[in-house]
């Protein structure tokens, strides 16, 4: 049963658009920091720690995953957001606040809904082009 649940869902990395895969990760990032911030509230350090560094490595591949080059000033602005979420979550593990947690949350819901929009709309046509399968399905499994 297990490598049938495998095998589906590499088929459906496979399938899937670029914006979706976007969607999936900020979804990821948001459970991760939920977990974190419930542990942040139990004051079990070594669990908020581990949460938190998930949801940190979520980030960082899409900011490694971003295409500056065709991007251009987009791509240069999620850069600076995640940068600063990298931060952010980094300072939020180290004063052990929730409400930070809260914020961090905040900020990824607002790009996972307007990814949503985007990935949604067939306006959007190209940026619903799959690239680059292979690192999308890297980064999957990565957090799966």
């Amino acid at each position: 049963m297990d490598n049938r649940l495998q095998t589906y869902r590499e088929v459906n990395v496979k399938t899937m658009n670029r914006g979706k895969i976007v969607v999936m990760l900020f979804s990821g990032a948001v459970t991760f920091l939920t977990k974190a911030k419930l542990y942040a509230e139990k004051e079990d350090f070594y669990n908020k720690g581990l949460f938190i560094n998930k949801a940190q490595n979520i980030i960082d591949e899409l900011n490694y995953s971003l295409d500056m080059e065709r991007g251009q000033d987009i791509a240069k602005n999620l850069r600076s957001v995640y940068v600063f979420l990298g931060r952010y979550l980094s300072d939020a593990n180290k004063s052990n606040d929730p409400d930070m947690l809260d914020r961090a949350i905040s900020i990824i819901e607002t790009l996972k809904s307007a990814f949503e929009e985007v990935v949604d709309n067939p306006q959007y046509a190209d940026a619903q082009a799959v690239n680059r399968k292979e690192m999308a399905q890297h980064a999957i499994r990565r957090f799966v």
